[in-house]
């Protein structure tokens, strides 16, 4: 399990930062399904779609019962010194993600009208991307937290990478809305409001993925004092 290197920790506080670790790979699962999700409906595979929905919703209620485990954990006992509360704000911005993903998997699976309407758009090389910097710039988090082992220098090396991905997600997001929008005489006004809105919500991954990174970028400043 990685340590954080730069804090001196006991073995109790050893069992939070292992809780962090456990937290963020069921995040990333959690993230993985929704991805997976949105290529399923737009190949039109509506039963491996709704199987990792479902996964999606297992996978976030996993992560909502270690974020309150590891955070009960922190209140019962004196942990971490003066960064306590960023350790607490770190758990919150991870858990964060799943919801986002959650909450994403939960808008396009419930209306079967937009799904289908919206097939091609789901199924095109501009969601693809944003997906995918979705899905980098969580893998990006996990590379960082796993960076904070080797000391300061090294996990500085990695805060800017989460954003770049965060930033990259945006980029690909906006092309999709302009290709969306040039739509907006051939496809129904409402599936083009609902797929706007659908992106927005997807993107929270990617928002919430880089605010995790920038309390870590805090933990890394005070544990260094």
């Amino acid at each position: 399990m990685v340590d954080f290197g730069f804090l001196s920790v006991d073995r109790k506080e050893r069992e939070v930062v292992n809780g962090v670790l456990v937290l963020l790979d069921t995040v990333t699962k959690t993230v993985d399904s929704f991805v997976a999700s949105v290529h399923a409906w737009g190949q039109g595979d509506t039963k491996s779609a709704a199987d990792l929905v479902e996964n999606v919703f297992e996978s976030e209620t996993k992560a909502d019962r270690i974020h309150r485990e590891v955070s009960l954990k922190i209140a019962e006992g004196a942990f971490f010194g003066g960064v306590r509360e960023d350790i607490l704000e770190l758990l919150e911005k991870i858990d964060n993600i799943a919801d986002s993903a959650k909450d994403a998997a939960r808008f396009i699976s419930s209306d079967s009208r937009l799904r289908l309407e919206a097939k091609d758009m789901l199924d095109s090389p501009e969601m693809e991307k944003f997906l995918g910097a979705l899905r980098a710039s969580v893998t990006a988090l996990t590379t960082l937290v796993e960076a904070l082992e080797h000391g300061k220098s090294e996990a500085l090396s990695k805060v800017h990478i989460v954003e770049e991905f965060e930033e990259e997600a945006d980029s690909h997001k906006d092309a999709f809305l302009k290709i969306l929008f040039s739509k907006d005489d051939t496809m129904n006004p409402v599936t083009v409001i609902q797929l706007r809105d659908f992106v927005f919500v997807a993107d929270d991954v990617a928002d919430n993925a880089e605010d995790a990174s920038d309390v870590i970028l805090v933990l890394i400043a005070k544990g260094y004092g």
